[in-house]
């Protein structure tokens, strides 16, 4: 068991633990129990003794292999991050991440930066982008901080690697003729809905399928940002399921309707209701089975489609940067599409679309040539 002791300090008692380091060099580390002195001294004891068992225990643990402690902290982070967060970090490691170390018996507390560069290097190699490369590392990055927290390394490893430079991302966006195309070629496709709401408001995939006939409001004449459907895994399977907890705070938001959104969601709402009685919490877009959307079918619907009728292949979410590229080319701020499109921060929008803001860099030409 870790040594240990009691020590009082400012009327209060304290656990000081003496710890080594992996070349066996001695520190000590103190816990505060924030238990005044007086009348406490057996409580301390007892915390004392839980903290060098629990101390002992982790220090035992940091023998496991790495692929081991990423799934043991992949299962922790179920229960902290978002479904859809969760779904991306246990693609990085069970897929990624642990086959990669399992085969090499990499320990967690044997893991260095070189074999974390050799990683990422291994992974260039095999095709992945650098963007690709980030995620991974993030993911390692975040578990091994745990790691230290728990005092089961001294150290983050992953803070000493020299992660790839991220590539500069430019999104890719319709112009007007090709998006009015698009909306040309969908009439009587049941994608039409869908595609229009991605178009016109730039709404997320998982908003377009989670928006529900009581967050439509046809008296006022408004459409309210509040519900989402994602992929999520429940008992071992992954499955599409709705939720009420969006991205962030500024997704949840309330839109206008205009008379030609009305006019198709007035039509949808009577071709369903002719099918069955609708619920408040029944889903607007609906796939052919009249049944909710799954999002990959509705991302590999949307591909095939623009395949089948000749259109220049772009990605669902794509039509999100179509609705902000429009916005800004008709001179609308940038305060303003960061709230049309539920941006967190302006400095999202910017970093995103200000290279589209042409009417700005005329003012500033102008400027300047007066000068």
């Amino acid at each position: 068991m870790v040594a240990g002791h009691l020590q009082q300090k400012k009327g209060y008692w304290y656990i000081v633990l003496n710890l080594y380091n992996e070349q066996g060099k001695r520190r000590t580390k103190w816990i505060a129990t924030h238990l005044p002195v007086q009348g406490n001294k057996h409580c301390a004891e007892e915390m004392l003794l839980q903290t060098r068992q629990q101390y002992a225990d982790s220090r035992e643990s940091s023998g496991l292999l790495f692929a081991d402690y990423m799934l043991q902290w992949l299962e922790k982070m179920k229960t902290k991050v978002s479904p859809t967060t969760y779904h991306g970090y246990k693609y990085n490691i069970e897929r990624g991440i642990c086959p990669y170390f399992r085969e090499r018996s990499i320990t967690l507390a044997k893991l260095r930066p070189a074999d974390l560069e050799r990683y990422y290097t291994h992974l260039q190699t095999q095709g992945l982008s650098a963007n690709t490369v980030i995620h991974y590392h993030a993911n390692i990055h975040k578990a091994l901080q745990d790691a230290v927290r728990l005092d089961l390394v001294d150290r983050n490893v992953a803070g000493l690697v020299e992660r790839p430079t991220k590539a500069e991302y430019i999104p890719s966006y319709y112009s007007t003729k090709e998006a009015n195309e698009l909306l040309e070629k969908l009439h009587g496709h049941w994608l039409r809905l869908p595609v229009m709401l991605s178009l016109f408001y730039g709404l997320r995939r998982s908003e377009v399928l989670g928006l529900q006939w009581k967050s439509v409001d046809f008296d006022n004449e408004t459409i309210l940002i509040q519900h989402t459907r994602i992929h999520q895994e429940t008992d071992g399977r992954e499955k599409a399921a709705g939720r009420d907890i969006l991205k962030r705070k500024s997704s949840f938001r309330t839109l206008p309707m205009t008379e030609q959104i009305k006019a198709v969601l007035l039509a949808e709402q009577e071709r369903q209701g002719s099918v069955k009685p609708l619920l408040p919490e029944d889903y607007v877009c609906v796939n052919p089975n009249n049944q909710p959307i799954s999002p990959n079918y509705y991302s590999q619907c949307f591909k095939k489609f623009l395949r089948d009728h000749g259109l220049r292949e772009v990605r669902l979410h794509d039509l999100r940067h179509t609705c902000a590229s429009l916005l800004i080319q008709n001179r609308t701020p940038l305060i303003e599409v960061q709230q049309w499109l539920g941006h967190s921060a302006l400095e999202t929008t910017a970093n995103l679309y200000a290279h589209l803001e042409y009417a700005t860099k005329l003012n500033s030409a102008e400027t300047l040539k007066k000068i």
